[in-house]
């Protein structure tokens, strides 16, 4: 009997340790796929984009010669055209297409089409609609949550149908842009953000334009 006894204790003493091995070689509960490492929904990076945006702003032209009408008459120039003349940059629609290639920058080109029209060759006549396209560039930086600041230059081809006196088109014109805002992503798939803008160009004249206003882009995949 004592014999017997003596056999069975171990095995009785293995069978309980068995479990305690087997725990010991368990993953830790914790470790779980969380998607703590997937990237934040503010980050653009391998998504198209298709943005809209209305602004608002002023604009200075300084003409090369004042026998050209922009805008503004002066009884007291040769021509009776002012030579420099401030006025409202009329309202048009941007839209824009961008492909992040990184976390923090954008690819984009931005086409704005004129919803009225602006300033004719002389006080009397009908203008062009403005329109123009600008490739460029979106840098992100300052991020917080959903939120970051942002800066976008651009190079500005202008082809608004401006025409003198006599009919003939003044050419097309070239000049820079920037924009300068807050964005902020509501999801991975769409945004909206607040900017100031400035444009300048320099071919036909002098054309310097400051702008403030805000816009939406939506995003795939």
């Amino acid at each position: 009997m004592l014999i017997v006894c003596a056999l069975v204790a171990p095995a009785v003493a293995d069978d309980k340790s068995a479990p305690d091995k087997a725990d010991a070689n368990a993953p830790p509960a914790t470790a779980q796929t969380t998607g703590d490492t997937a990237p934040a929904v503010t980050f653009h990076k391998g998504q198209i984009g298709v943005s809209a945006r209305m602004a608002f702003g002023e604009r200075a032209i300084a003409t090369y010669d004042n026998k050209y009408y922009c805008g503004e008459l002066d009884a007291t120039a040769k021509y009776g055209n002012a030579p420099v003349c401030s006025q409202r940059i009329p309202f048009s629609l941007g839209l824009e297409a961008s492909y992040g290639v990184s976390t923090t920058a954008e690819l984009v080109v931005e086409m704005r089409l004129g919803l009225e029209r602006d300033f004719g060759a002389s006080a009397n006549a009908d203008g062009p609609r403005p329109f123009f396209i600008a490739p460029g560039a979106r840098f992100f930086f300052s991020e917080a949550k959903r939120a970051k600041l942002f800066v976008q230059p651009e190079v500005v081809f202008d082809f608004t149908g401006y025409k003198d006196a006599a009919g003939m088109s003044r050419g097309n014109d070239f000049g820079f842009r920037g924009l300068e805002g807050l964005w902020i992503d509501f999801h991975r798939a769409y945004g909206m953000y607040f900017f100031v803008g400035e444009t300048i160009e320099m071919a036909r004249w002098l054309d310097a334009g400051f702008e403030i206003g805000a816009g939406f882009q939506g995003r795939y995949p």
